[in-house]
């Protein structure tokens, strides 16, 4: 348990660590390109959906394998006599099908659903991977970070909610010098952010108040959906919005003043940047 009047959860990428581009432009995008090999035309076309399905819309933050259909039947739309693009059916399927999307669930669904179009985004993601850990290597959080964090884990639990693998939360956390800031790390591998919220909220105990830092529209659905507020962290924007929070969000929340109206205004910028 961790008995606390106040939580603050936190998203990892693109929140805390400038790392929401970096995922996209030198890992999903470069992943698929060498999966799916695409004539100059049709490569320069996806790559340019894809960031906007992952980076400047409402379905910035979307996990990788919903994100990645998305931005394949975009692509057929707009490309209908492109070559080598892949059969989406499979994908389709898993996508309706299930309800948590990790590689690990993906690798279950090829057990009971064989499919070489699943083996490729198997392997999509397992280059991304690879390729994510590399571009990351030394990646430190974004200024203000740290010290928002600590002021913050002085009078509130913080847990990290994120979609992102544990293992790769677990390390970035750590070289950042994160973690003596944070009680609860959570991954896709405990479910939704929703899900995630729910359980950092029931270890607080009844009566926590509790609001989620995120860089996307889900974050703040998750967050109302776990009974939270939200606060976003503006993206290109990141540090000023980590400045306000000390300075001026965090003190409101605590005081319990942080209300609908003043939620609105930031959330509704957010939506206003991404469309």
């Amino acid at each position: 348990m961790l008995p606390s009047r106040f939580l603050i959860g936190v998203d990892s990428d693109g929140t805390a660590f400038d790392s929401m581009n970096i995922k996209h432009l030198d890992a999903f995008i470069p992943a698929a390109l060498e999966i799916w090999p695409m004539d100059d035309a049709t490569a320069a076309r996806f790559t340019e959906i894809e960031k906007v399905v992952n980076l400047f819309s409402s379905l910035r933050g979307i996990n990788r394998f919903p994100g990645l259909l998305e931005a394949f039947e975009r692509l057929e739309k707009a490309c209908p006599q492109a070559q080598g693009l892949p059969d989406l059916t499979d994908l389709r399927a898993y996508v309706a099908g299930e309800s948590k999307y990790s590689p690990a669930t993906l690798k279950r669904w090829l057990e009971a659903h064989p499919s070489s179009e699943l083996e490729k985004v198997l392997r999509w993601s397992d280059r991304a991977d690879v390729l994510f850990a590399r571009a990351c290597e030394g990646l430190m959080p974004y200024p203000g970070v740290r010290e928002a964090l600590l002021t913050a884990h002085q009078k509130a639990a913080v847990a990290v909610v994120s979609s992102a693998a544990k293992a790769g939360l677990e390390k970035d956390w750590a070289a950042g010098g994160l973690t003596p800031c944070v009680d609860l790390l959570m991954s896709q591998e405990d479910g939704s952010k929703t899900a995630q919220l729910r359980k950092a909220m029931a270890q607080c105990g009844e009566g926590v108040a509790a609001l989620m830092l995120g860089d996307t529209d889900s974050d703040g659905v998750s967050a109302h959906e776990a009974g939270a507020m939200f606060y976003p962290i503006m993206p290109g924007d990141e540090q000023a919005s980590w400045q306000r929070f000390r300075e001026e969000i965090l003190p409101l929340f605590l005081a319990g003043k942080y209300d609908q109206q003043q939620e609105a205004k930031y959330y509704g910028q957010l939506k206003a940047m991404l469309g």
